[in-house]
């Protein structure tokens, strides 16, 4: 690998939510926010005898690994990062869930003025368009330590958008990408961990959406969800964070049959840098399976590249979607990543696996950048 950084797209990230849920400072140094950081999560009280820990919830803490700081050390320069609520009953669980749809868009809302707020900080700048990727691709040549974090707006879950008649406003703001669905059944359709399709708003929603340009994301789409888009949307689709579910079982992942319909459509799928996407023994459909420590290094996101590729037959369709600290932190991260910095590493792990130096460029960058300037001509 040349000496130089290769720039890095992350297809996935929750930057939003992780500062408004986690009242998170995102321009601060991850260490200066480890120190800031109580080991017990805020939404359980420290008191001993709280009602909290009578009842016997369980506290679970995220350690942080993803500033915007980190981002620039590790030549991460752009991201997909989200506006992210879902319709469905709130529990301790479901961190960006609410009851209503109007709640949902105001949490978008608030989501949305926290990118404008950094853009106006200096902190970011949106990418809109094909001249958009390629100032800020260009601008990632020679960075300095102030250079913006390119960001691509995307919804993780429509749910924020009310109705057809929104759906400009939305792509005036910003928003280049949005998935139907997310956990749960929402207020589009089912989603991970459901069994079901689409409801009947989706397909007005899907013409709306046609309209201005939008790309569809097909990650947390049920099976059933999955085929129903496919068959009724005819633009430009990716899977913005999803493996494989060969290797790790459970509906959250894409069969194979999935992938190729996917590629058959010229997306591009992100791949997850997560315990739970990455381990055999961890069955997403059986919560017995699950555990709260990393086991597995950032090699085995190899072998869903692999596995993606194999299908393909070549390393065009396939990208970063690492969701890091997306509902989960260092805990069940990589056992050999530390902060998002660290994915600069991962270009001479592909190399060391026998990935050609423009395949290497494709991963971390090319094919994100191809899926976007081809539907934004």
């Amino acid at each position: 690998m040349p000496d130089k950084p290769v720039l890095i797209i992350d297809g996935h990230l929750d930057m939003a939510y992780n500062a408004l849920f986690y009242r998170r400072d995102l321009t601060q140094p991850v260490n200066v926010l480890r120190e800031r950081e109580d080991p017990v999560r805020r939404g359980i009280s420290q008191h001993a005898d709280s009602l909290e820990r009578r009842k016997g919830i369980e506290d679970k803490h995220y350690t942080v690994t993803v500033t915007l700081p980190e981002m620039r050390k590790g030549h991460v320069g752009i991201m997909l990062s989200t506006i992210m609520a879902r319709v469905m009953a709130p529990s301790i669980v479901s961190h960006n869930s609410v009851r209503t749809q109007g709640t949902a868009y105001a949490r978008g809302q608030s989501h949305l003025h926290y990118y404008n707020a950094l853009e106006r900080e200096g902190e970011i700048t949106f990418i809109r368009t094909s001249a958009d990727l390629d100032a800020c691709v260009e601008s990632w040549r020679n960075p300095t330590p102030e250079t913006p974090v390119g960001l691509i707006l995307t919804a993780e879950s429509a749910d924020p958008i009310l109705g057809p008649d929104q759906v400009q406003e939305w792509w005036d703001a910003g928003l280049r990408s949005v998935s139907l669905t997310h956990f749960g059944a929402n207020s589009y359709g089912h989603g991970s961990g459901t069994l079901g399709g689409l409801y009947p708003p989706a397909y007005p929603l899907m013409d709306a959406l046609k309209e201005v340009g939008m790309i569809l994301d097909l990650t947390h789409a049920a099976d059933l969800t999955f085929w129903q888009i496919l068959d009724y949307w005819d633009g430009p689709v990716h899977a913005s964070h999803c493996n494989c579910r060969s290797l790790t079982p459970g509906q959250r992942h894409l069969s194979d049959e999935m992938i190729k319909a996917l590629i058959d459509r010229g997306g591009v799928l992100g791949v997850v840098f997560a315990e739970q996407m990455l381990s055999p023994t961890w069955e997403w459909d059986n919560p017995s399976t699950h555990y709260t420590t990393g086991t597995r290094p950032m090699k085995a996101v190899v072998e869903h590249i692999d596995h993606i590729c194999q299908l393909t037959g070549n390393a065009d369709h396939v990208a970063f979607g690492t969701d890091l600290d997306g509902g989960f932190g260092k805990e069940l991260a990589p056992t050999d990543y530390n902060t998002i910095d660290d994915l600069q590493r991962f270009p001479a792990i592909l190399e060391e696996s026998g990935y050609s130096v423009e395949d290497i460029d494709k991963i971390c960058h090319g094919n994100l950048i191809r899926l976007f300037k081809s539907n934004w001509s």
